[in-house]
């Protein structure tokens, strides 16, 4: 004999204590709250058996509580508390099952902080099911694919029913286990769950935690929680438009540096060639141009060995201007991977002229033994784009910072999952 639809409560047929009946007529056995007899819904509340009075989990969601979910009400109708023993450690949450007269029956889970809601779906194509020896002997994380939505490995989680109360649409037992693969998404989770006698997929969407404690009426969450892997990715405000001016902005930038490069300037010493062997040698050069650098440029013949030249520029008040040395190297051959060179023949000084007028420049070997000629020239009126490419930079660096939120949120969010790569 079943139930009749139209009742809203019934006594407990061990303790006689009052129990709402709230899950409708698929309902398969009823736990009593006050002395934990677990009664057959189908056949007069008989008593099946007793799991004596344990302690609530700790959860806020109590039975009889409503909560709308995506425009649905649903009710809360039973409580499940579920462990997890691995290694010596212990990880506890709590399932709430919820039922709605138009929609069914869903799931209300409370784990670490956070609210999740889970529904089984019946189109997942059973054919992409991942067994635990699949996962275990994959190279890769597994993945499938549910309504073009592609989901990758997360963890295997082996738990079981440590607290029963409340209206269910099957017979929990303390102690049942349950394997679940669980494969995350973008904004989903996939449950592959291996029972004792069934198999079945459940899909888990993360709740607002605020918005949903006061849908559910409960005043107060305790402040410590965890980040959920499902936990949306937070753009910053307009994050595509910043993400395309940051990278014009360096490009644009890097084409500027590379355009100001190339603008040679004045010829103001024309090239002279020099044995290096014959210096310290001087030349006298007339500076127009105060407002921009002055550039130097030594070209040598230097062949697998270096050499430092010095270099020493007087402005025309007579007092130096540059004291300085560069060195120069360049070094080539042949090995297993093909040819190489290391180095340059040439290397550039930049200066900015205090006065105008006639100037002097003296070079000479200071050190090393490389290279027999060289050639020095000196432009003024040449354009710096030091800082175009610093800009550059600062833009470039702030578009990887940019588009590295979204990877890193990734990578945060497989980060509590149990596949490691080895």
């Amino acid at each position: 004999m079943t139930r009749a639809a139209s009742l809203s409560s019934i006594n407990c047929t061990q303790c006689g204590a009052g129990l709402s009946v709230l899950g409708g007529g698929r309902v398969r056995s009823h736990v009593c709250g006050y002395c934990g007899a677990v009664l057959d819904t189908q056949d007069n509340y008989k008593v099946l058996t007793s799991i004596g009075k344990r302690d609530h989990p700790d959860s806020p969601v109590r039975i009889g509580m409503t909560l709308p979910v995506d425009g649905v009400g649903f009710t809360v109708i039973g409580t499940l508390g579920k462990v997890e023993n691995w290694q010596g450690q212990s990880w506890r949450w709590v399932e709430h099952q919820l039922f709605s007269p138009t929609h069914g029956y869903a799931w209300l889970t409370w784990e670490s902080g956070q609210f999740t809601f889970s529904r089984k779906i019946r189109d997942f194509d059973m054919g992409r099911w991942v067994s635990v020896l699949a996962v275990e002997t994959s190279e890769t994380p597994p993945r499938c694919e549910y309504r073009g939505e592609g989901y990758r490995y997360y963890e295997t989680s082996t738990s079981e029913i440590e607290f029963m109360e409340g209206e269910f649409n099957w017979l929990p037992r303390i102690g049942e286990t349950s394997t679940t693969v669980v494969l995350l998404g973008r904004d989903a989770m996939l449950g592959l769950r291996q029972g004792e006698t069934e198999r079945e997929v459940e899909r888990t969407t993360l709740l607002p935690r605020d918005e949903t404690a006061r849908a559910l009426g409960i005043e107060a969450l305790p402040t410590a929680y965890e980040r959920h892997p499902l936990t949306p990715y937070r753009p910053l405000p307009e994050e595509g438009f910043l993400r395309r001016a940051l990278a014009l902005s360096a490009a644009l930038s890097f084409l500027l540096a590379f355009l100001l490069g190339a603008i040679g300037g004045a010829r103001v010493l024309d090239r002279q060639d020099v044995a290096i062997g014959d210096t310290p040698v001087s030349f006298a050069f007339e500076i127009s141009n105060t407002r921009q650098i002055a550039r130097l440029r030594y070209d040598t013949d230097v062949s697998n060995d270096w050499v430092v030249l010095g270099t020493r520029i007087i402005g025309p008040d007579g007092l130096p201007l540059v004291e300085g040395a560069r060195l120069v190297q360049y070094y080539f051959g042949r090995d297993s991977d093909g040819s190489w060179t290391e180095g340059s023949r040439s290397t550039a000084l930049r200066f900015r002229p205090e006065d105008q007028g006639v100037h002097q420049i003296t070079v000479q070997r200071l050190e090393g033994t490389g290279g027999r000629r060289m050639g020095v020239e000196i432009t003024e009126g040449k354009a710096t784009s030091l800082w175009m490419f610093v800009a550059g930079f600062v833009f470039l660096f702030a578009w990887v910072a940019v588009t590295a939120r979204r990877a890193l949120h990734q990578q945060r969010r497989f980060s509590g999952g149990d596949w490691h790569e080895e």
